[in-house]
């Protein structure tokens, strides 16, 4: 290669490294990409939570639904606790009546058998809504119509009239044979009939 050749291609060089050099610095020198600042937005408030308003209670139970199972041996508990008491026998026969509407079973047997027995005539509706009821125990009516039996007429007609109505009572048939006796007839389903009886047979007795 000649010597003016080399210095030809020295030029080049020289030229071509400085190209490089000023074109760095001329990328070095303009401006980044400006900062993206991320913005932070505050989440949306929540609501407000209410507290849930309490359910309203069930209902009481009906007259003849016993609300707790109790044993014969807690029932006589009970039913003994009441009859300890200093109270007139009026109360004991109030508190007796509570106490055949919580139990079941032979034990609220046992507490009717001692509330017909400590129930006067005047006190008589602590038994007659039981008697009447259809949700109540069978066990229990039988009890207290036994009682109703021996009763005074004027308290009974009522009740048997009552019973006479509902034919899914219990004891409906048996009320039908007592007051087919009483009527000397049998009015079967004629209950405006029977009603006219019933009514004559009080308006009697009052005499």
């Amino acid at each position: 290669m000649s010597p003016k050749t080399k210095i030809i291609f020295g030029a080049a060089g020289l030229f071509l490294a400085a190209a490089l050099y000023f074109g760095w610095q001329y990328a070095g020198s303009e401006p980044g990409a400006p900062a993206v600042v991320e913005t932070r937005q505050d989440p949306e408030p929540k609501p407000d939570i209410q507290p849930l308003a309490p359910r309203p209670l069930s209902p009481a139970p009906a007259t003849g639904t016993a609300t707790q199972l109790t044993t014969v041996e807690e029932g006589d508990e009970m039913i003994d606790a009441i009859l300890r008491t200093d109270k007139e026998i009026p109360e004991m026969a109030r508190d007796l009546h509570e106490l055949v509407k919580k139990l079941n079973g032979e034990a609220q047997v046992n507490a009717s058998q001692h509330l017909v027995n400590l129930t006067e005539d005047e006190n008589y509706n602590l038994i007659s809504g039981f008697l009447v009821d259809p949700k109540m125990n069978p066990d229990v009516i039988e009890v207290l119509f036994s009682d109703l039996m021996n009763r005074d007429r004027a308290l009974q007609l009522p009740l048997f009239m009552n019973i006479l109505k509902n034919p899914e009572h219990p004891q409906n048939e048996e009320v039908r044979n007592v007051l087919t006796i009483l009527a000397g007839d049998d009015f079967e389903n004629d209950y405006a009939a029977w009603d006219k009886w019933a009514e004559e047979e009080l308006k009697s007795l009052e005499e």
